[in-house]
């Protein structure tokens, strides 16, 4: 069985950096050597060109370096792809009819610019370089081995040692050249968590920082693996993200909540201010809105939220109107509300009575209902910083207690960069 790997050598900077842009993603980062670091990805293991040519396209972006992207597969195929500044430059397949059921189909070297590799790699050995690529590889005196192709190719542009026949598996195995010790790799995964998880606070409280953030969807079985993860945007949205004009929000939105506005208005709730969802990565979000409000009493809050959403099945658009009435305590934050999804859970202090129906009047009623259940009177908020100050506090603790359950995962800045890449366009 031949070799099975591949990896990412990017030519100017530092290991530090490159494995701070990698922060929160399984890689390892090697030392410098020869003006270049080598990246060894966890995911780019499974051969996935996409996956591939995606982390070398962002890497060689992020850090406007040469990349040289490399994969070899069962020491048979070498096939690397170059990026110059995030632009795709340069690719070659020494084996492209190698998968072709056609038994005479071309094995002959195919694509790869020996002056672009050497230009971009500092090495004047192109026409040596020309003869690495085109020479086939099921001929007499051809490579018998991808690796061999690899390392002179390697040799020839100055690459580290390191770069070649290692990648992330072998790397973690500890199967790596002489001169490297598994030590000196830097560790990525975990390096984000000094930054973006819970930390303690001043008071004993727990705090997060604000950032992008992605949902684990649960599993349908308590305690089993989460079924698959979704960017969800940045959080925790505070009152200052989320605020907006009354113009800014669609006339979707004043449609959808125009009879539930009018409820809470015969309640006697007044407007607070309205607010829009921003920063968001979820490419199923479409459109959102919402009205804060506050009566009479400046002890009861309340809230209509609106959203939109594709649903990929049948490719239509969903909307949801959610309403909420709260009640703030100094051991409970209580709320009642139409919203009937409890698929993320709350903080163990907060009670949540969900009732389904769009009835405003009938979940008010139960909201007073639970209020005079209590002995102790609710909260009251004397002006709109103290509820603005609640807000954001009350956000910033539903966030932390989904990131401390595992729900809500800190994204690094790869998959920020993807997934607003696959935002819809504007107005589509």
């Amino acid at each position: 069985m031949g070799s099975f790997y591949t990896n990412y050598t990017l030519r100017g900077p530092s290991p530090k950096a490159v494995a701070a842009a990698l922060a929160g993603r399984s890689a390892l980062v090697t030392p410098e050597q020869n003006g270049c670091v080598v990246v060894f990805d966890e995911e780019s293991e499974d051969q996935n060109q996409e996956v591939i040519a995606g982390l070398a396209a962002w890497l060689s972006e992020e850090f406007q370096c040469p990349l040289l992207a490399v994969l070899n597969h069962d020491d048979d195929i070498l096939w690397y792809q170059l990026y110059l500044n995030g632009k795709l430059a340069d690719e070659y397949d020494s084996s492209p009819g190698y998968f072709d059921a056609d038994e005479d189909a071309d094995h002959e070297p195919a694509g790869g610019d020996a002056e672009k590799l050497c230009q971009a790699f500092g090495s004047v050995k192109a026409k040596e370089m020309a003869a690495i690529l085109r020479q086939g590889a099921f001929v007499e005196d051809g490579y018998t081995f991808a690796m061999e192709r690899h390392a002179d190719l390697a040799e020839a542009l100055g690459l580290p040692e390191f770069s070649v026949g290692v990648g992330f598996e072998y790397a973690t195995m500890g199967e790596l050249p002489d001169g490297l010790d598994f030590r000196q790799l830097i560790k990525t995964k975990n390096l984000s968590l000094a930054e973006t998880t819970t930390q303690p606070a001043v008071g004993g409280t727990q705090e997060i920082s604000p950032g992008y953030y992605k949902v684990m969807i649960p599993a349908p079985q308590a305690g089993t693996t989460p079924q698959q993860s979704l960017p969800i945007g940045w959080l925790p949205g505070t009152w200052a993200d989320l605020g907006c004009a009354e113009s800014d929000l669609t006339k979707d939105c004043w449609r959808a909540t125009a009879a539930i506005r009018e409820d809470f208005k015969r309640l006697g709730f007044a407007i607070l201010g309205y607010k829009k969802l921003s920063r968001i990565l979820n490419p199923n979000h479409r459109d959102s809105g919402g009205v804060n409000y506050i009566d009479s009493s400046r002890c009861q809050l309340g809230q209509i939220i609106y959203n939109k959403y594709h649903l990929g099945a049948n490719s239509q658009d969903k909307e949801t109107v959610i309403m909420v009435f709260t009640a703030v305590f100094d051991r409970e934050v209580l709320y009642c509300t139409n919203n009937t999804n409890d698929v993320l859970g709350s903080p163990a202090n907060h009670t949540v009575i969900r009732l389904p129906t769009n009835d405003v009047a009938l979940v008010y009623e139960r909201f007073l209902t639970e209020l005079k259940q209590r002995a102790e009177s609710p909260r009251q908020f004397p002006d709109l910083a103290a509820v603005q100050a609640w807000t954001d506090a009350n956000a910033m603790e539903a966030v932390a207690d989904r990131v401390q359950r595992g729900l809500y995962v800190p994204m690094n800045r790869f998959e920020v960069a993807m997934a607003k890449r696959k935002l819809p366009a504007a107005g589509a």
